[in-house]
């Protein structure tokens, strides 16, 4: 059988339905054809259990399955955009991206829009089993800390100012290694990472001492995207309704 030419066809009538997912399929399919993807600009800086990179390539974890579980919610395709943290920024101002998961304003600057809170976080400070346990930020005066490159630590740096000795790293699993090492007695680290560490090395003995902030970190969204943020909210909102995002969680010890 030979198809219709399209200019021949007279106009469809189309019945808008008022469930939430379908009406925003719908909607989608008036994207052009290069939006039918999402893409995520991903930081290579992050370890397990937020992103998982073998080869080259985002393999698992928490913001791929969040990712891979929103693209399915509006019906695109996802694909992952990786580069190092300093860059993802500037990559999604410019709009080689759609959305930075996990991320806050504090990180980025405050000129993105961002989603509803997902992903559930603190800054702690982890220390080795020897240690002397710290009471306060202000006992880490002094002290040697690992840290990240590149990162701002605003609370360490408002409470300790040049008292804050750094001693940076690529990552925070970079820094965990340190301490199992004895190559300093703290970091600076998110809970995510320590209780990971913690899970599957419980033979070292790491601990979280101080807490310098708790969050929950939304996307930031591109001023450039062909994506709304209703559209983008209203698929998590139901991710939250239905239980999704906390299987999600759920599935790394969250």
């Amino acid at each position: 059988m030979v198809s219709e030419p399209l200019a021949a066809r007279g106009p469809r009538r189309v019945r808008l339905c008022r469930t939430p997912t379908l009406f925003l399929l719908l909607s989608l399919l008036w994207l052009p054809l290069w939006a039918q993807e999402i893409v995520y600009v991903t930081a290579t800086n992050h370890t397990e259990p937020l992103s998982r990179f073998e080869r080259g390539q985002l393999t698992g974890g928490i913001i791929k399955d969040l990712g891979d579980a929103l693209a399915r919610r509006m019906g695109l395709r996802p694909r992952y955009l990786l580069m190092p943290s300093k860059r993802a920024p500037m990559a999604l101002r410019q709009g080689e991206g759609d959305l930075l998961c996990y991320t806050r304003p504090q990180w980025i600057g405050p000129d993105f829009r961002f989603t509803l809170p997902l992903i559930p976080n603190a800054e702690v400070v982890a220390a080795r089993p020897e240690a002397p346990r710290l009471r306060t930020l202000a006992d880490l005066a002094d002290r040697p800390v690992g840290t990240v490159l590149g990162y701002r630590y605003a609370e360490a740096e408002a409470a300790l100012g040049e008292r804050l000795r750094r001693q940076d790293a690529p990552d925070m699993q970079a820094n965990l290694r340190k301490l199992v090492a004895r190559r300093m007695d703290y970091a600076i680290t998110d809970r995510l990472v320590l209780r990971e560490h913690q899970r599957r090395r419980p033979e070292d003995g790491l601990r979280e001492d101080v807490v310098l902030n708790a969050y929950t970190a939304p996307c930031a969204l591109s001023p450039r995207s062909p994506l709304k943020l209703d559209d983008v909210n209203a698929a998590l909102a139901e991710m939250v309704a239905d239980g999704e995002l906390q299987r999600i969680l759920a599935a790394y010890g969250r």
